[in-house]
């Protein structure tokens, strides 16, 4: 394999060599081999796909200026994340971005296609067309998963169980999304807080008795349950804090984003899932920007 960096002699920050990283180290970093996966990756693709994408008209968010500066800026913040853990010192190559500049500009075309001009939330009505295609990806991404397993199980133990529950750390930020969502548009947490309280306050209020001398002098009629701010209380509808609601939208650059992270091995199959992966990550970012996963509904 060829490196596109190497560290000799003295080394005072430590910068990784990625002649002799680990496979399996969970981090590395190498300055100059940072700065030429930024060039492949983003410095060089960005500008290109915004002026092919405009020349024949390929569907894309306008952006301002400052739209341009501040995905830049993400960038390279979640460049350098991927970078690290990724474990891209030592992964980085130059099959990754032969792969990657078709697969950007193909990932393209079949997002012009009719059918496919549709998004994860509305998977309910999406055209016969878009299931083909995206059945397609996930036979190829499953099978890639397969494949990547294996490799994870070829080095030392228990490093696939480190990889394999890599998943989980995307996972729990889903799940707080979730959860956000669910306490914003229905004011989750402080319903059920104020419910118990008010439970809680009602299984300890006394029972009084109730003597109605109109009957018969000290006979009790009735009793009912001695009223409290609290038990009245609980029939104020609840504040809610939040002046709007949320909703979630999964975009297909955090889908292969995450990827990137596991196509971390030197067999050029790997190699060639990177440039996949990371092209298809682009060109989210390229087209549309860093949408978040949360959004406010308008």
């Amino acid at each position: 394999m060829v490196y596109t960096a190497s560290v000799s002699g003295n080394n005072p920050l430590s910068f990784s060599d990625p002649a002799t990283v680990e496979e399996s180290a969970l981090t590395s970093f190498h300055p100059l081999v940072f700065l030429y996966f930024m060039l492949a990756f983003y410095i060089v693709p960005y500008p290109l796909y915004r002026f092919i994408a405009k020349k024949y008209n390929w569907e894309t968010n306008p952006k301002t200026m400052a739209r341009h500066w501040s995905d830049t800026m993400l960038g390279f913040s979640y460049g350098v994340i991927l970078f690290i853990f990724g474990n891209y010192t030592r992964a980085f190559s130059w099959i990754t971005v032969v792969a990657f500049y078709p697969c950007l500009f193909g990932y393209a075309l079949i997002a012009e296609l009719p059918y496919t001009k549709t998004s994860l939330p509305n998977i309910k009505s999406w055209p016969k067309g878009m299931w083909v295609v995206f059945l397609i990806a996930l036979g190829l991404i499953l099978a890639f998963a397969g494949v990547h397993i294996y490799f994870a199980t070829q080095l030392t133990m228990p490093f696939v169980a480190y990889y394999v529950c890599g998943l989980l750390i995307p996972g729990f930020f889903l799940a707080v999304a979730v959860f956000l969502i669910k306490e914003v548009n229905n004011n989750w947490i402080r319903t059920r807080y104020h419910t118990w309280r008010h439970t809680r306050r009602t299984v300890n209020t006394p029972i009084i008795a109730v003597v109605d001398e109109a009957v018969t002098p000290n006979t009790v009629t009735k009793s009912e349950v001695e009223q409290d701010p609290i038990s009245s209380s609980a029939q104020q509808p609840i504040h809610n804090p939040y002046p709007g609601t949320l909703n979630l939208h999964i975009h297909h650059w955090q889908i292969f984003y995450v990827l990137a992270f596991f196509t971390r091995f030197t067999h050029p199959v790997s190699q060639v899932a990177a440039g996949i992966v990371i092209a298809c990550y682009m060109q989210g970012i390229c087209a549309y920007g860093y949408d978040g996963l949360v959004n406010d509904n308008r």
